[in-house]
């Protein structure tokens, strides 16, 4: 039982990435009834943030009390599904892991986990995809699947490495250290204890100093494995006060299970069964099977070095009973080996033999040579791999810098030829000019000082006007900045979705003049806007308003580093501004991928062509743009006049394409 009990105790005691006290559970559920009040119309794009408050409230309940954890994960995971929000789906799927993990039903939370895992990998969310491996690698490591539980564990170390998530690798060697500690490896044990420590030695942050402790905990619980008792209930004690106070009802199971088990070995059974019996009530409370199996066996081998069979026979065949309903072997094979000795001290021997052969059978099936030797070539291999993907970056490196350097050199040696070569013609002319240059020095000499002092003023004169009208840009920017925000505050207390899609559509016109002054004013030309650069601030700010999470449109951009003045990019951006939002709103209602595309060329120097194009729903046939009642494609039209131009639409193969010929004005106006 004593190794089982210190699996339970380092992998789940202190468990402090989601544990929350009740002060943090009830914000988080303040939040979430304010914003369901805020939000009443179902399933809208904004609920991407509901299901993520959902989250963060079962991993806060996960080890308190996980019947609500897992009801608020299941809403999380309805809604996700409904809003086709998928990092959402993983996330529930992941957190049900969790929760069953904690319930000891590992099976079932490999189901979950592996749903998790085959949507991250599509996703591509990294931080995500690792988490659900080391996830996965503690199921694995209850059943004593070791080779499955070091290979998801090493896919999650590789993860967190390359995002250079410190904090999160040092769990996964805390994690490893409880692997090769199942093992009997002390060695390799403390090597990655160790290694976990010093990755830690410079991180001061609350969840750096909890893993600290975690990490230090679990040394001193090798204590308790080498028949220190004492030494390691010290330790334990001290961190009773720390899991009450989070309310971690199944960590502090675990701290009293670990202390019953001690003070057996101690021989104070009365103490011994205080802790178990202690412990029994916390895993009943979270129904964690695991758990309660494991204190129904310590009390059963309580009861035996008390020599009380009858009691110490009951106790440990109902622990037997749980372990074989959640498949966790080990358990069971501790289970066999005390009822062998029961059964043999009260003189039951055909029964002890049994049990005896039971024991000898489980053990053969956990682990043998073939298995600790797998689980060495895995590791080498991965420890192999990871440093050649050192060394071939470091080759990289090298190779990069010395093909620098003789390409510097090279540069050197013509730079050095061509000197010469201008050297000779330079000094060849300035002795030609000699002469000439004299006569003209004292002419120079007499009107330098006024062609400096004239300079210098027409200078001043125009960084002065320059700094004037970046200023009014900014000011102006500023002020349709703050108009924004106010129909954004107003938006937030209408319920009439047409009135708040018609704020929105307020809002998208203000943003699409304000994004035009911003880019003037940062502009190192401040009569030029760079078009490329403003269509995609544009975009972006029209896909997370009209789009957010729901559906997944690409927006294609081509304008071959096209600039317009002031007069010219208004108009044309509240023209894109009105055929982009038209295609979002519209195009794709009953689509859920698809793309936008934006082109703007030269025709010859004054004249330009602007297609928007996508491959949504096609339009009404019978529409007629020139009499549209639409505000927005009136607005096209109009704007369309003003840039001396003409609007049509072509609808063909699938697609729709808006087509805006229109004049660059300034040009246009100085012909």
């Amino acid at each position: 039982m004593s190794k089982k009990v210190l699996l339970l105790l380092l992998l789940f005691g202190f468990s402090f990435s989601y544990a929350q006290n009740e002060k943090v559970i009830d914000s988080l559920q303040k939040e979430l009834l304010r914003f369901k009040k805020k939000n009443a119309a179902p399933f809208t794009l904004r609920d991407s943030t509901r299901c993520n408050l959902l989250l963060d409230i079962a991993n806060a309940y996960n080890e308190s009390n996980p019947d609500k954890a897992f009801a608020y994960a299941k809403e999380a995971l309805v809604l996700s599904s409904k809003i086709n929000f998928q990092k959402g789906v993983a996330l529930a799927h992941t957190t049900f892991g969790k929760i069953y993990n904690g319930k000891g039903d590992f099976n079932v939370a490999i189901t979950h986990i592996t749903k998790a895992i085959a949507i991250n990998k599509t996703l591509q969310v990294p931080e995500n995809l690792a988490d659900s491996y080391f996830t996965l690698g503690q199921s694995y490591l209850f059943l004593n699947n070791y080779t499955s539980s070091l290979k998801n564990l090493n896919l999650a170390l590789s993860g967190f490495e390359k995002l250079h998530k410190k904090a999160k690798a040092a769990r996964i060697y805390n994690n490893m250290a409880i692997l090769y500690g199942k093992l009997d490896n002390a060695k390799e044990e403390l090597r990655y204890y160790n290694m976990a420590l010093k990755m830690l030695q410079n991180d001061h942050t609350a969840y750096g100093q909890n893993l600290k402790n975690v990490v230090s905990t679990n040394i001193g619980n090798v204590y308790s494995g080498n028949k220190e008792y004492s030494k390691s209930n010290a330790i334990l004690e001290k961190n009773i006060e720390y899991v009450i106070k989070q309310n971690k009802v199944n960590g502090l199971g675990l701290i009293y299970l670990r202390m019953g088990a001690n003070y057996l070995g101690l021989k104070q059974f009365d103490k011994s069964l205080a802790y178990l019996n202690k412990a029994l009530d916390c895993f009943r409370k979270i129904s964690n099977k695991s758990g309660e199996g494991d204190a129904l066996r310590g009390i059963g081998k309580t009861y035996y070095a008390m020599n009380q069979l009858t009691k110490a026979e009951t106790y440990t065949l109902q622990g037997l009973e749980l372990s074989k309903q959640i498949g966790e072997l080990e358990s069971v094979k501790f289970a066999y080996e005390i009822l062998a000795d029961i059964y043999s001290k009260s003189g039951k021997y055909k029964q002890a033999y049994e049990n005896q052969v039971l024991f000898k059978k489980v053990s053969d099936a956990m682990f043998n040579e073939q298995i600790s030797s797998k689980l060495t070539q895995i590791q080498m291999t991965h420890e192999f791999e990871r440093k050649q993907a050192v060394l071939k970056a470091e080759q990289e490196k090298k190779d990069a810098i010395l093909k620098k350097e003789a390409l510097r050199q090279k540069r050197i040696k013509s730079i050095v030829l061509l000197t010469l070569l201008f050297v000779s013609v330079i000094a060849l002319g300035v002795y030609m000019n000699l002469k000439r240059y004299k006569k003209q020095k004292e002419i120079i000499e007499s009107q330098k000082e006024v062609v400096e002092q004239q300079k210098e003023q027409i200078q001043d004169s125009l960084l002065e006007k320059e700094t004037l009208l970046r200023e009014i840009h900014h000011r102006v920017k500023n002020n349709l900045q703050i108009i924004s925000s106010l129909l954004n505050m107003q938006s937030e207390e209408i319920q009439d979705e047409q009135v708040l899609a018609s704020i929105q559509e307020g809002q998208s016109r203000v943003q699409a003049m304000s994004l035009i002054h911003q880019n003037l004013y940062q502009s190192e030309e401040i009569d030029k806007v760079d078009v490329e650069n403003y269509l995609h601030q544009l975009v972006d700010y029209l896909a997370q308003m009209f789009v957010g999470n729901a559906k997944n449109i690409a927006v294609q951009i081509e304008t071959s580093n096209i600039r317009f003045d002031f007069e010219t990019a208004i108009p044309l951006g509240l023209i894109v501004n009105e055929l982009v939002s038209n295609a979002f709103k519209y195009a794709f209602q009953t689509k859920e991928n698809g793309t936008i595309s934006i082109k703007i060329k030269a025709i010859n120097e004054i004249d330009y062509e602007l297609k928007v194009e996508d491959d949504g729903n096609a339009l009404p046939e019978d529409l007629d743009i020139t009499n549209s009642k639409s505000l927005g494609l009136k607005l096209v039209t109009l704007l369309s006049k003003q840039l001396r131009g003409n609007f049509t639409v072509e609808g063909k193969e699938g697609k729709t394409t808006f087509i805006v010929l229109f004049k660059d004005l300034k040009k246009y106006q100085s012909v």
